[in-house]
C-alpha cells in the first residue's frame, strides 16, 4: 500500500497531526474547531468507532504501519476517556499503550474524562473528579461565570474556550509536566485521577501548525 505522503520528489515537507478518537462526540469535535480555527488541511481529526480505548490504539498502529511515512515529521495521536477501561481491563489497556509507544503513536488520554480537559481552562481540580453530572456541573458555573453562556455535554466548545487555552495548559503541566515521564499503570488507573496529556497535543498542534500559519 503506497504510504500516505506519495511522491514527494523535491517539495518541502509540511507535517501533518492525526488525531484519532474512537468515538464521535466531544474530542473529536473539539479538534475539528481545531483544524477550523487553524484553517489548515495539516491537522486531521479522524475517528474509528469502536468500544475501547485499547481496540482503538491496535487499529490506529495497523493503519499507521500500513499508510504514514515518518519522513516528513507526520505524527500520529490517539484520544481516549480513562472512564472504566483500565479499571475493567488494565492490562489489556497497557499492553496497547506499550505497543502505541512501540510505534511511535502517541497517547492524549483523559483521566476520567474529556471534561477534565475542559475545566482545566479554568482552574487545576485538586480532587478525583467523576464523569457525567459531577463533572457537567463545575463545567457549567466555569462557563456562568465567566459570561460564556450555557454549557451542556458534547457542546462544540473550542471557540468559547480558544482565549483560556494557555491557562489550560499550565493547569495540565502541574499535574503531567512531561510525556515521556508518565507511569501509564499510575497515570490510567483511580489514583491518576485527575490527569490528562491532551496538553502535550495541543502544545505540539501549536508549535508544528500554528506556528506554520504565522510565517
Amino acid at each position: 500500500m503506497e504510504k500516505y505522503r506519495g511522491k514527494r520528489l523535491h517539495r518541502e515537507a509540511h507535517p501533518k497531526i492525526f488525531v484519532w478518537s474512537h468515538t464521535h462526540k466531544a474530542e473529536i469535535e473539539y479538534f475539528q474547531g481545531f483544524k477550523n480555527h487553524l484553517r489548515t488541511p495539516l491537522l486531521m481529526p479522524q475517528k474509528i468507532i469502536c468500544w475501547s480505548p485499547q481496540k482503538l490504539l491496535e487499529q490506529v498502529v495497523e493503519w499507521k504501519t500500513k499508510t504514514i511515512s515518518e519522513e516528513d515529521g507526520d505524527q500520529v495521536w490517539c484520544i481516549f476517556d480513562v472512564d472504566d477501561f483500565y479499571k475493567n481491563d488494565g492490562a489489556a489497556l497497557i499492553k496497547a499503550v506499550r505497543l502505541a509507544s512501540d510505534n511511535n503513536v502517541k497517547i492524549a488520554y483523559a483521566n476520567e474524562c474529556f471534561e477534565l480537559w475542559i475545566l482545566l481552562h479554568f482552574y487545576k481540580p485538586t480532587s478525583p473528579i467523576n464523569r457525567g453530572s459531577d463533572i457537567e456541573k463545575r463545567i457549567q458555573q466555569e462557563f456562568k461565570k465567566h459570561s460564556m453562556g450555557q454549557y451542556e455535554k458534547n457542546l462544540k466548545v473550542f471557540d468559547a474556550l480558544m482565549g483560556l487555552q494557555n491557562e489550560a495548559i499550565k493547569n495540565a503541566e502541574r499535574i503531567v509536566p512531561e510525556y515521556n515521564s508518565i507511569d501509564w499503570n499510575k497515570n490510567l488507573n483511580a489514583g491518576g485521577n485527575p490527569s490528562t496529556s491532551i496538553h502535550f497535543l495541543i502544545k505540539e498542534i501549536n508549535t508544528l501548525i500554528g506556528h506554520s500559519k504565522k510565517t
